[in-house]
């Protein structure tokens, strides 16, 4: 019983990160009254003690107000009209900056114009500033997006609508939804245009002295990113970021092209790669480029980074331990520059992903990873970058060659820990279409699985562990990548090895599996892929009977138990209703079950399995669960909307 609820808070953990935003939120404002009775009013610019509390107050409020738009402009409106005549003190204050920030996209067309006016008057102070650095950067966002708001395609709006009932928003998801759909006068949205347009002149003529700052920088960034329409969505920590491309002018392509044209002319543009600051700056570039297609633009940086940092040699080793290393690699062929430092790596990884074919084949690959791949494979630092080269490729003849390069080495890496390598590989493989069977055969052996087959050979796989060892830690978690590896080995044209190990392993096993967080994702490509025969979905259908009611009482394995119940043959769906309308109350215990009874309409299989039958002939049951309620609703009622006495 302690091991169940374990594993129900262990899932509930995973899946609600949202919780982890509010606590950090809530530590924050735990924090602030904590300094406001020491009489230390904040971080930056000192605030009175009333305008302290004042602040306090509204970040608490702020935290109560949930979705509700209407009740977040007015408080917009109201705290801006509070600080109305200090608004760069306020923002320069880091429990105040906080509240503006978070209120800045609620507020009307008047109090945002005058914001934007008073920051456009101390552009210089701002920028450079600890806290009033982020209230300028949300002002710009806001000021984009409202000024293009109207030149969106009406699929926006509605995309924005469908990820609002999903999950929860965040600051900025807010924020993107009230100022794409909130209705602006014509004049205001050109005054947003014009900020806009005043930041990134700005930040042009001072480029040289904002590029260095550590807070100027990120200014600078989100003016790039901005001005190619580029939003950045993030939940909280741990969660993945979320990119939206909005339409914007044509006008505001030539202010990126003069960012890029000026840092290419930049003398120390070859050092860019190996500093922090400029070389996400850089990062940011290419996906503006990226996104805005200017594949001119893109194509001068990426032959700059290439002719004159990427392809340098490395610098020689300073100390004893440096020239000890270098001995122990002499065997090993001589790495790139760009392979030496983290910054320089990942503006790397995202050329790769930016980068058109023929750049993409005659210049990084051929020029940077061929004759390398299992060096940096096996590197720590570098791994990343081979993952990135597998994720992007576009030709069956380089994912041919790295196979040759990696014959002998898929053990090692895998041995290394480097196993999202693997991962990479084997989705590259099912969406090439090609080295299928060679990748099999290659991960078996690196994992000594070969001869093994059933439930041995599915742990194996799924933990990244070789059998015997499987065998000793019992215990051992599903490995993310393992889960990875097994769905897109799903998706091969002959998945059969796979599909029979888990096939061959007994239910209860699976079972577990399926309820696991990362092992659940494995019925998805099981139940969708066009290569699992229908023979063998049926099959594990079949198979898994006796272990409905484990999964319906899981939140992982509840999603699972739905997968199933939608690729069931009737009879199939008839079986697992009734086994889990045996258990009713025990279904009922768990949020999720109580959602699989409604959804599946189990309590009136119980009722009367006849009329089920009848409803789920004419396509009544399913995920739809409004759907069937509405269905059976009239059957039990007696079609007449009267409850029968």
């Amino acid at each position: 019983m302690d091991e169940e609820v374990a594993t129900d808070r262990g899932a509930n953990h995973h899946r609600n990160r949202n919780k982890k935003r509010k606590s950090a939120q809530k530590r924050f404002l735990q924090n602030a009254k904590g300094f406001g009775r020491k009489n230390s009013f904040g971080r930056g610019a000192e605030l009175e003690q009333d305008e302290y509390n004042y602040f306090v107050e509204i970040l608490e409020a702020l935290g109560n107000v949930g979705d509700d738009s209407e009740e977040r402009s007015t408080m917009a409106n109201n705290v801006y009209e509070q600080a109305q005549g200090k608004e760069i003190k306020v923002s320069s204050n880091q429990l105040s900056s906080r509240v503006l920030e978070n209120l800045l996209g609620f507020t009307d067309e008047a109090t945002f114009e005058h914001v934007m006016e008073v920051f456009g008057e101390n552009f210089r102070v701002i920028c450079c500033d600890r806290f009033a650095s982020h209230v300028l950067q949300k002002a710009l966002l806001v000021a984009m997006v409202r000024c293009v708001a109207e030149m969106q395609p009406a699929s926006v709006e509605g995309d924005d609508a469908g990820v609002a009932g999903k999950k929860p928003k965040s600051e900025v998801g807010r924020e993107l939804e009230y100022n794409m759909k909130e209705e602006f006068d014509e004049a205001h949205r050109k005054v947003c245009g014009k900020f806009v347009k005043k930041v990134a002149k700005f930040l042009l003529n001072n480029l040289e002295e904002f590029v260095w700052d550590s807070f100027g920088n990120y200014v600078i960034r989100q003016c790039v990113l901005n001005l190619a329409g580029v939003v950045e969505i993030k939940s909280g920590k741990g969660e993945p970021l979320e990119v939206r491309k909005l339409t914007v002018p044509d006008k505001w392509m030539k202010l990126i092209n003069e960012f890029s044209g000026r840092l290419l002319a930049w003398p120390q543009f070859a050092d860019f790669p190996y500093n922090e600051f400029t070389s996400v700056l850089l990062q940011n570039m290419l996906t503006a480029l990226e996104r805005s297609e200017d594949k001119y633009q893109l194509q001068l940086i990426g032959d700059k980074l290439m002719n004159e940092s990427f392809l340098l040699e490395a610098e020689e080793p300073e100390d004893e331990e440096e020239e000890e290393k270098e001995e122990e690699s002499k065997d090993q062929p001589k790495l790139p520059k760009v392979f030496q430092q983290d910054s320089s790596v990942r503006l790397l990884e995202v050329l790769l992903a930016v980068a058109d074919p023929d750049f993409f084949k005659d210049q990084l690959y051929k020029k940077l990873f061929q004759g390398k791949i299992l060096p940096l494979s096996k590197s720590r630092g570098t791994n990343f970058a081979v993952q990135k080269l597998l994720d992007n490729i576009a030709d069956k003849h380089i994912l041919e060659h790295i196979f040759s390069e990696l014959d002998d080495g898929l053990e090692e890496i895998l041995q290394l820990g480097h196993t999202g390598v693997v991962a990479s590989l084997a989705k590259a493989c099912a969406r090439l279409s090609c080295q299928q069977g060679k990748f099999i055969k290659l991960l078996l052996d690196g994992l000594h699985a070969a001869e093994v087959g059933g439930e041995k050979l599915l742990t194996s796989v799924l933990k990244l562990m070789p059998p015997e060892v499987v065998a000793k830690q019992e215990s051992a978690q599903i490995h993310i990548h393992g889960s990875i590896i097994l769905q897109s080995v799903l998706d091969f044209n002959k998945p059969i090895k796979l599909v029979s190990a888990i096939l061959d392993t007994k239910n209860d096993q699976l079972a577990k599996i399926f309820t696991d967080p990362k092992g659940s994702f494995v019925v998805n490509a099981f139940v969708r892929s066009k290569f699992v025969g229908e023979k063998s979905r049926e099959k594990l259908i079949r198979h898994m009977e006796g272990c409905y009611m484990d999964l319906a009482l899981s939140s992982h394995g509840s999603r699972v138990l739905e997968l199933l119940y939608e690729a069931a043959g009737p009879t199939q769906k008839e079986s697992i209703v009734k086994e889990l309308s045996e258990r009713v109350a025990q279904l009922n215990s768990k949020p999720w079950g109580a959602i699989i009874n409604r959804k599946l309409q189990v309590d009136a299989y119980r009722k009367n399995p006849t009329q089920w039958k009848s409803a789920s002939k004419s396509g009544g049951t399913g995920a739809g669960g409004d759907k069937v309620g509405r269905m059976f609703d009239k059957l039990i009622d007696g079609g007449d909307g009267k409850k029968r006495k």
